[in-house]
């Protein structure tokens, strides 16, 4: 496990105190279960116990549940997380999102509070618009309480358990030195001072206060986790009582200790095959462009560093290679539904310095319902749900668990689709003609995007057909 030293009382121990509060059931966001564990990393960036995409999942669902990030946001249809702000952010379970939603953008920042394996909820925070407006999020109460009631204690005890073998394990590497031997001797007192850990520079590096039957002394030191019963000593400092310094090497790396480089692979191949660029792949593949120029591909990976300077939230960039040749591809992915992603436009660079701009794959039918701007909107456009699409679908299936459309519609027979009066309506309302087993009404109401398999209806009017109106207000 990677070992931050930020945030030493809530981070910094080793994997040993991670294993306890894992063992403990504590269901706070950063030790939940070993399936939904975030921590910091020692690349800088933020890293989950669960697939990155699904978390995502998790948190956009936990954002778009609460009446604040939905009643300014509206329908969030992608959201971004910044690894550096969320780094920057006190706490392990505080994290930056930049949201895209039906009415806005926003920024939410906020603490996510992990309920289950598969389950966030959304804790305090503010949500800042576009426009600089700034909202006080409350977040889940209910979550909230739960975790102070039944897990502070257990917390408290596991981070404690956690420092202390953390500190026996760092004296031990300390003990076998040859510096600390020959200047301290056998060590009887060995102290963490935290405020000076804690402006230390280095994620692994710690500062303790030692004495023994030779000497007292300040040891300032890497301390890099072999396993879980195991710290080695890295480089450092021993200052003796004196005021000499005394740098040092620290212990050689162990043949079997793992390598940082296969490490920093290891993080890189789970960012290489995720479910997203699985299907930016498949989408890269279709286009004929690239059948011509690049063939069947055999190499495909994503550009971090220039996919965050490429402008558009959808942009991505790619190193291809295939059986015809080599090349980069600029693009943006637009998600279909949950298993495609669409070839937008973008540019297509070859190795030999070419560029062929692209304007990518047409719309599909059932795809995302286009946004829409203003109330002169013009002709429907092909792009807007359709009524086989799969938009319509999960709305059915929100309408029919909406308790007053079952308390007045019953069974729903018959859901029609108003794609004009939809494309015509405020904000994100759509609207529905039904027939069920208790009669007939027509439905607007706003259809709020819970994650990729489900909408919710959210503040809208059910229409009988005798002229009664019943309000739906989303809760």
């Amino acid at each position: 496990m990677a070992r931050a030293r930020q945030g030493w009382l809530g981070l910094g121990f080793s994997a040993v105190a991670c294993a306890l509060i894992a063992s403990a059931g504590i269901g706070t966001a950063w030790a939940a279960s070993d399936t939904n564990t975030k921590s910091t990393s020692e690349q800088g960036g933020v890293r989950f116990g669960i697939d990155r995409e699904e978390y995502d999942a998790q948190a956009r669902a936990a954002m778009q549940g609460d009446p604040v990030v939905s009643k300014h946001l509206g329908a969030i249809r992608k959201v971004t997380l910044d690894d550096a702000a969320s780094m920057d952010e006190p706490g392990p379970d505080v994290l930056v999102f930049d949201v895209e939603g039906s009415r806005g953008k926003g920024r939410v920042n906020a603490r996510f509070i992990t309920v289950s394996a598969t389950q966030e909820a959304l804790g305090p925070g503010t949500l800042v618009m576009a426009d600089g407006a700034e909202y006080a999020i409350e977040g889940d109460a209910d979550a909230l309480a739960a975790e102070n009631q039944d897990h502070r204690h257990d917390a408290d005890e596991a981070i404690e358990q956690g420092r202390d073998i953390f500190t026996r394990q760092a004296q031990e590497a300390a003990q076998r030195y040859s510096l600390v031997r020959q200047y301290i001797g056998k060590i009887a007192t060995f102290e963490i001072d935290t405020e000076a850990t804690g402006a230390a520079p280095g994620m692994n590096t710690f500062v303790f206060d030692l004495a023994g039957d030779k000497g007292r002394g300040r040891i300032e030191a890497d301390f890099i986790t072999v396993s879980a019963d195991t710290e080695r000593l890295g480089k450092g400092v021993l200052t003796l009582e004196d005021g000499r310094r005394l740098p040092f090497e620290g212990e050689p790396r162990g043949a079997n200790e793992p390598d940082a480089a296969a490490d920093d692979e290891s993080l890189s191949g789970g960012m290489q095959d995720n479910i997203f660029t699985r299907q930016a792949r498949e989408a890269v593949q279709r286009y004929p462009l690239v059948q011509q120029h690049i063939g069947t591909l055999n190499a495909f990976e994503i550009d971090m560093v220039a996919s965050g300077e490429a402008e558009g939230v959808d942009a991505f960039v790619f190193d291809l290679a295939g059986d015809k040749g080599r090349g980069r591809i600029l693009a943006d992915f637009i998600t279909v539904d949950a298993d495609t992603e669409r070839l937008g436009s973008g540019v297509l660079t070859l190795a030999d310095g070419r560029e062929i701009a692209f304007d990518g794959e047409a719309p599909r039918e059932g795809e995302l319902a286009s946004p829409r701007v203003d109330s002169d909107r013009g002709e429907v456009p092909d792009t807007f749900a359709r009524q086989d699409g799969i938009f319509v679908l999960q709305a059915n299936a929100a309408m029919q668990a909406n308790p007053v459309v079952r308390r007045y519609v019953g069974d729903i027979r018959e859901a029609v689709f108003d794609r004009d009066a939809s494309w015509s309506a405020e904000g994100e309302r759509y609207v529905f003609d039904l027939k069920g087993s208790k009669g007939q009404a027509r439905l607007e109401a706003e259809f709020i995007t819970v994650d990729a398999d489900n909408e919710r209806i959210g503040e809208g009017e059910l229409v009988m057909a005798d002229g009664k109106r019943y309000p739906l207000d989303g809760k």
